[in-house]
């Protein structure tokens, strides 16, 4: 993901100053590391043992909403390992520092994580470009890493040749989430689709590969318009989508711009079928457009919803019983309490090696996750658990988002 506007880092700015005065650890300055509390009712005498995880997210920038979320869900999933026994009594100490959603930033605290910290693996940042930045060091070093949130497509193909590749996803690939907003417009009976993007590289791959994609389902690209980052007039390129008359009209945009689209769509009172990544499901667009989000015309690609499965269910409970309304981003605390408990389930194997842990977590078959990952989510030429196959389609209800029926 590309730095954001202003406006957007301001806005997460406060969002995540209010979440971080709830429960929860606090994130310290990035050259301090912040260890998950331990379970309540236990004493705070030391471990016999513990080993670290790291992970280096942005906590204070445009994409802090993530981090919070990651935060959130990683200090529940160390409570409940600890909890549990650990590994043979040695408990999992989480370490997390502040990338600020900035690359070199974050290839100096994974640097920090594996060489000072002695990491036995890593959960990856919230941006593409951080991940790119500090793959190579997590690869050479031979420490496991699971991203939770970064989509672009080569974090996890890079290294796909090598005898062994160390780093894997829980995060909807960005091809995933366009084959599923394709196969979904087939299924409806749409076939034609416009697309409105931002000009970052997010929104061009974002049209680039619907185009690539749309012939495969009988689908027509109709018309395309973009938008600059920062962008609050919409209107002229909605009018144009309104000629082209599309059946669906995806937005391959982050939350502000989608906010912008729907409230210039609003004004002008055209109201198609709305198709957005993942993003479109930020709670930040609730909070900047209120309830335009509930008027049933937008929908989103998703990983997980509380309504998804008996086991989402459970954890978006325990999520809102911990942290109440400072649990902001349901999907990302789902899919990095998954990336981080496949790393938990290996270490319960094979112990906190981590050459161990990488092969562990490439052949597992009995993965119990609460996003819709797979109970073998990797295999040795496919390292992203949550490809087209099994992502899907959800809206907005009630302010909250939920399984499209």
């Amino acid at each position: 993901m590309k730095k954001r506007s202003l406006v957007w880092a301001l806005s997460m700015f406060l969002l995540v100053g209010a979440a971080l005065t709830g429960c929860g650890p606090q994130v310290k300055e990035s050259n301090q590391p912040a260890a998950a509390p331990a379970p309540s009712g236990t004493t705070t005498a030391p471990a016999p043992q513990e080993f670290v995880i790291g992970i280096a997210i942005d906590m204070s920038a445009g994409t802090a909403s993530y981090g919070v979320a990651a935060q959130q869900a990683t200090t529940i999933a160390i409570e409940e390992f600890n909890a549990a026994g650990g590994y043979n009594g040695a408990k999992a100490k989480l370490v997390l520092y502040d990338d600020a959603a900035n690359p070199q930033k974050s290839q100096e605290l994974i640097t920090r994580l594996i060489s000072q910290d002695k990491a036995v693996a890593l959960i990856g940042p919230a941006n593409s470009g951080n991940a790119n930045q500090h793959i190579e060091t997590v690869q050479k070093a031979e420490i496991p890493e699971v991203i939770p949130v970064a989509t672009a497509a080569a974090i996890t193909e890079k290294y796909k040749a090598e005898p062994k590749n160390y780093i894997f996803r829980i995060s909807m690939v960005d091809s995933g989430q366009v084959l599923t907003m394709l196969r979904w417009a087939k299924e409806k009976g749409y076939k034609k689709v416009g697309v409105l993007h931002d000009t970052t590289g997010y929104g061009t791959f974002g049209v680039d590969e619907v185009k690539k994609q749309a012939a495969g389902f009988g689908v027509e690209v109709v018309a395309t318009q973009s938008f600059q980052v920062g962008d609050t007039n919409m209107e002229p390129q909605l009018n144009k989508m309104r000629d082209a008359k599309p059946d669906m009209v995806i937005i391959y945009a982050l939350s502000p711009e989608v906010s912008q689209v729907l409230k210039s769509a609003d004004k002008i009172n055209y109201a198609p079928v709305f198709m957005g990544s993942w993003a479109s499901g930020d709670p930040l667009l609730k909070q900047l457009v209120g309830n335009l989000v509930n008027k049933g015309n937008l929908f989103m690609i998703q990983s997980f919803t509380p309504d998804q499965s008996p086991a989402a269910t459970e954890f978006d409970k325990k999520m809102q019983a911990r942290y109440g309304d400072k649990y902001i981003f349901p999907i990302a605390a789902a899919q990095t309490y998954d990336s981080l408990n496949i790393i938990l389930q290996a270490i319960k194997k094979v112990g906190p090696d981590p050459k161990k842990i990488r092969d562990a977590i490439e052949s597992m078959t009995d993965f119990k996750a609460i996003t819709a990952a797979p109970a073998q989510p990797f295999t040795k030429d496919k390292h992203d658990a949550l490809n087209g196959d099994v992502m899907f389609v959800g809206t907005w209800k009630d302010g909250r988002v939920v399984k499209a029926k």
